[in-house]
């Protein structure tokens, strides 16, 4: 696998990858978050049936969770990144979209449940 993908890598780097490298599929991620993006609407590329793209993981103010006692700080920061989702409506409807999108939320703030 290794192999396969630093040989697909150069390809790509080089410029020389053909039409059937991405002719199949079903999601595509993207990834601008590396580049200070925080967010963006993704286009879905045929014959793909949804891209999802993620924004930059960063520091936000949020309400704090739990009792707050008298003088304690009413806010707390966590890191958070935004992923939005686009689906072609011809293949998946918006509900099921949301679905999905909910479902990969709770992936990534619980990695471990998908060890079982």
């Amino acid at each position: 696998i290794s192999e396969e993908i630093a040989s697909n890598l150069a390809d790509i780097e080089g410029g020389s990858i053909n039409e059937s490298f991405t002719a199949v599929g079903t999601v595509t991620f993207m990834n601008l978050g590396m580049y200070g993006v925080k967010s963006c609407a993704p286009i879905i590329r045929s014959p793909q049936a949804v891209a999802v793209a993620l924004g930059a993981a960063e520091n936000r103010v949020v309400p704090k969770e739990g009792d707050i006692g008298e003088g304690d700080d009413i806010y707390d920061t966590k890191v958070m990144l935004t992923a939005t989702l686009s689906c072609d409506h011809r293949v998946v409807d918006g509900a099921v979209g949301a679905q999905w999108l909910s479902a990969f939320k709770a992936a990534v703030e619980s990695p471990e449940t998908l060890l079982f």
